[in-house]
């Protein structure tokens, strides 16, 4: 066995504190998760998409640069669409919420996107974006988790 890789957590969430509460494993956190019950509270383990995948997939939106792309709507859809499939695809078996802070990172990507691309200002360019929601509510994959 390897010493860094075989190693005790405590996912009961108590007792004692010289064990991790938790693991990484495959771009996910497995942690306590607390259930309130008639007796009292149990912990039992959750799955929880990772702080360093979080981080991962936004440096990923980053080194896109999408603002910078001048292409239309439906082109910048095609390009971005196959890697929210694969994100969507792999994370969100467990939590969607866990992905929120993600989406909403991306979502003002496309703000800027927007703003660059038809010279508008942050309020026009979100009246854009949901006027485009309106019109073809799965042009990006994401819209069907959060709508702009």
């Amino acid at each position: 066995m390897h010493s860094e890789k075989t190693k005790i957590i405590n996912l009961r969430g108590h007792s004692k504190e010289e064990y991790p509460k938790g693991f990484d494993f495959l771009g996910f956190t497995i942690r306590p998760n607390g259930f309130k019950f008639k007796g009292g509270v149990k912990a039992f383990p959750g799955i929880y998409v990772s702080a360093k995948s979080k981080k991962a997939i936004l440096q990923k939106f980053k080194e896109m640069a999408i603002h910078k792309w001048r292409v239309s709507i439906e082109e910048l859809a095609r390009r971005i669409n196959p890697i929210l499939r694969g994100i969507i695809n792999y994370y969100l078996k467990f939590r969607k919420e866990e992905m929120r802070n993600v989406w909403w990172q991306l979502h003002q990507r496309l703000i800027k996107w927007v703003k660059w691309e038809k010279g508008l200002y942050k309020y026009a360019a979100l009246k854009y974006l949901r006027t485009k929601y309106r019109e073809n509510p799965k042009l990006f994959v994401h819209w069907s988790l959060l709508h702009p």
